[in-house]
């Protein structure tokens, strides 16, 4: 106690006498331990201070003016410490981030990130270490409140708000100084270089600032004219083939042949190696490392360029939760096409139930909506259950919403099972089907590589029976998959055959004599030159990026990635001058569920209300009035709830809850009617055996 004594003192008489130079040690000190923790070393947190004098002060000072505000409290401590936390908080954050991948942390990161996910990578341990640090820093908070020193005499409020003022003014005469010897940048073309180069401050900074497309220079109907002038016509595609188009995007999938120094009990990946030497492929460069799933898939899907954005911005976290925009779902339902979404995960991870419809999609299956899938040690959903997922969004009709046997489909997914986190010891439920080798890694090194490996093998087994099932059928059909990016694993580019971390592949297939074109692109590239192999152009960012590689095409690249962003802006940030003024793309009224879950009748029997239908899952429950209920699933035709108390002219619904406990959609509501409904027996008398909805089973 004398010790906290002495302490309390020797800060309180800083912050009373010397405010501002304590903020000067303060930050600096906080700002060396958030650089050293972002490279996981002191010694190049010195080296980061020597190397980059000007950065590290500047970031300093970015901290320093954050801490002023502190100027304001009468408990100084306590706002210095309330004020410094984010920083500290962020900083560790960042670090444990860059132990599971690649990409530093973001602002978006904190609107993405569950706590069930966080989970997944933790052990018991580490979850009850963390819930004691969290009490730890709370019950600390409140006893600084209650025991912490308060400053002497009174707050010259007019004084401390002219030295916030003052500092505020600095940072920006600093950022305009630093800006113009190119000390730091607002270009984050390459987010991992960014954060290095220019400061963890300052760039986590900028991802909460800046967000979106900058207006471009010159923006208006001319310029957007001249742009539009260059394209051709939109082709009549009446007598082309319109095959149905499978577009699969596969989680962290990477050839492991294409891993220096490692041999393999047999090859890891035999489908894609077919694929790659008998149809299309090329190399695809992404936009991140290590994770970033949803960003491959918006520039994959939209052929809008990343770079466009803010650094670190999700636009499935920002704008496309507001604005539809030109995808290929839309350009391919302007050919008369329907499209439907997959994705073997929570359906809003990502938002990607609210944004999945401003992209054109018809249908959304989402893991809420299968049933009977495996899961990966770690708790991911296996793909082998996106085979038949995929053959049913190709074969299933729904009349009345326009879908018939003879709509072509777009049938967008979207992976999950080599998801990390990859472990450094054996697992239990782990059959690894391929040994690897290799003298370059260590004993735990190998155990995560040799896990990881194992779950692409059956990524590449899930490609071979969803082949199987298609050669089954007359419909000309293309397929093409691809990794969104490398796992988050140890890998660097100098352990690759491709000396390239940000480079994946894509192979494709098809049953109508495409012929072989290999290409390398890049991620807003692909889905025009999809399109162009069927003869399609329709869509003005289709139509730029044909045009840019057709042959002769005097667009050279500045002008072209300009254009990209001219595009994009006008379209989801501008006044649609190249629609006239009124933006195409509609919101769609998307179903959740390739198929509808339907509540068909319902019984109550004592306590106990059953529910027969179709479709139902594990996270299908019973809703009365709105109200969930405890619900069991007794089979995919009939769900149960006990102990419920219901009335005359209560509402009963099916609905599937997602894992944050939202609601995804609800079934058609059934009236409970007293005279239709009631079933005159005890529960015992009528056991689940004997319910109509298991003899519907068994029928």
């Amino acid at each position: 106690m004398k010790t906290v004594k002495r302490v309390f003192s020797f800060l309180k008489r800083a912050l009373d006498n010397h405010p501002l130079l304590f903020f000067v040690v303060l930050s600096v000190f906080e700002n060396f331990m958030i650089e050293s923790l972002s490279r996981h070393s002191l010694q190049a947190g010195i080296n980061h201070v020597i190397s980059s004098p000007v950065v590290f002060f500047y970031n300093s000072l970015i901290i320093m003016m954050t801490l002023s505000f502190a100027l304001l409290f009468r408990r100084r401590l306590f706002g210095v410490v309330l004020l410094s936390l984010p920083w500290i908080i962020c900083g560790v954050v960042n670090s444990i981030v860059l132990s599971y991948r690649v990409t530093p942390l973001g602002a978006i990161d904190f609107q993405i990130v569950k706590l069930s996910l966080i989970f997944m990578y933790l052990t018991q341990w580490q979850r009850i270490l963390l819930y004691i640090a969290v009490g730890v820093g709370i019950l600390a908070i409140i006893a600084l409140w209650i025991l912490g020193p308060k400053i002497s005499g009174k707050i010259h409020y007019g004084k401390n708000a002219a030295s916030i003022v003052g500092l505020i003014v600095a940072v920006a005469v600093a950022s305009s100084v630093a800006h113009n010897i190119k000390a730091i940048s607002s270009d984050f073309g390459n987010l991992v270089g960014a954060y290095n180069n220019y400061g963890f401050v300052y760039c986590f900074s900028s991802s909460m600032l800046d967000t979106g497309i900058k207006k471009p220079d010159g923006y208006g109907e001319d310029a957007t004219q001249t742009i539009l002038s260059q394209f051709p016509q939109t082709n009549n595609t009446d007598e082309l083939v319109k095959p149905d188009i499978v577009l699969i995007q596969l989680e962290s999938f990477v050839d492991p042949k294409t891993i220096r120094d490692m041999t393999f009990s047999d090859d890891p990946a035999p489908i894609h190696t077919y694929l790659k030497e008998n149809f299309s492929t090329g190399y695809l460069s992404v936009p991140s490392f290590g994770g970033g799933t949803a960003n491959t898939e918006f520039e994959v899907l939209t052929g809008i360029n990343l770079d466009n954005f803010g650094p670190g911005e999700y636009p499935y976290k920002t704008v496309m939760l507001k604005e539809t925009t030109e995808s290929i779902a839309y350009n391919l339902k302007e050919n008369g096409y329907t499209a439907h979404a997959i994705h073997n995960h929570t359906g809003n991870f990502y938002d990607r139930d609210k944004v999945y419809p401003r992209m054109g999609f018809d249908s959304f299956q989402s893991k809420e909506y299968m049933y009977g899938f495996e899961t990966t040690p770690y708790g991911w959903c296996k793909d082998k259950v996106l085979t038949e997922e995929i053959m049913t969004a190709l074969t299933y009709t729904d009349e009345e919403n326009g879908i018939t046997e003879e709509n072509p489909r777009f049938v967008w997914t979207v992976s999950v099972q080599g998801h990390g986190a990859y472990p450094t010891e054996p697992v239990a439920g782990s059959d690894n089907v391929i040994k690897i080798a290799s003298e370059k890694y260590n004993e735990k090194e190998l155990c995560a590589l040799e896990y990881f490996i194992n779950q692409v093998w059956e990524m590449d087994m899930f490609l071979g029976s969803l082949i199987s099932a298609l050669e089954n059928r007359e419909r000309p059909t293309l397929v093409i998959a691809y990794g969104d990016h490398l796992p988050s694993i140890g890998l660097e580019s100098e352990d690759l055959t491709t000396d390239d971390a940000y480079l994946t592949e894509y192979v494709t297939w098809n049953n109508f004599g495409l012929p072989k074109v290999d290409k390398d692109l890049r991620t807003y590239e692909l889905s025009s030159e999809i399109l162009s192999q069927l003869g399609f152009n329709n869509g003005n960012l289709t139509k730029l990026h044909q045009y840019r590689r057709s042959e002769n095409s005097p667009l050279n690249e500045e002008a072209y990635q300009e254009q990209i962003a001219y595009l994009a802006y006008d379209m989801l940030y501008g006044e649609n001058t190249q629609f006239g003024g009124e933006k195409p793309y509609k919101k769609q009224d998307m179903r959740m569920g390739t198929l509808p879950i339907t509540a068909e009748s319902i019984k109550v029997m004592g306590k106990n209300l059953y529910v027969q239908g179709e479709g139902f899952t594990e996270k299908s429950k019973i809703f009365l009035n709105g109200e969930k209920l405890n619900t069991t699933m007794l089979s995919q035709y009939s769900l149960m709830a006990t102990e419920v108390r219901i009335k005359e002219g209560d509402k009963i619904t099916v609905g599937q809850s997602s894992s944050k406990r939202e609601v995804l959609s609800y079934s058609d509501p059934i009236i409970y009617s007293e005279s239709e409904h009631l079933v005159i027996n005890t529960p015992e008398e009528a056991p689940e055996g004997e319910t109509e909805s298991t003899k519907k089973d068994n029928e």
